[in-house]
C-alpha cells in the first residue's frame, strides 16, 4: 500500500514538471512558426506565372498536343 501512494505521488510529480515545461516550449513553437507564416503568405501573393501563360513564349508558339510524338522518333 505504501509502494503504491509513492508511486502515485511520484507519478503526480513528474507529470506536475512536465506541464510547467509545455507552455514555454509552445511560445517557443509558435514564435518559431511566425516567419513561416509570413513566408507563405509573400509567396501565395506572388502571381502564379502558369496559370497567366509565360510572357517570355506565347500560346500561339506552342505545338498542337496531337502533334507532341509525332517528330519524336522513340514517341
Amino acid at each position: 500500500m505504501t509502494t503504491t501512494i509513492l508511486a502515485a505521488v511520484g507519478a503526480t510529480v513528474l507529470l506536475l514538471q512536465a506541464a510547467t515545461r509545455i507552455p514555454p516550449a509552445l511560445a517557443d513553437l509558435l514564435r518559431a512558426l511566425i516567419p513561416v507564416r509570413r513566408a507563405l503568405s509573400e509567396l501565395l501573393s506572388q502571381p502564379n506565372p502558369l496559370q497567366q501563360g509565360s510572357p517570355t513564349r506565347p500560346a500561339s508558339d506552342l505545338p498542337e498536343p496531337e502533334s507532341i510524338g509525332r517528330d519524336n522518333p522513340r514517341a
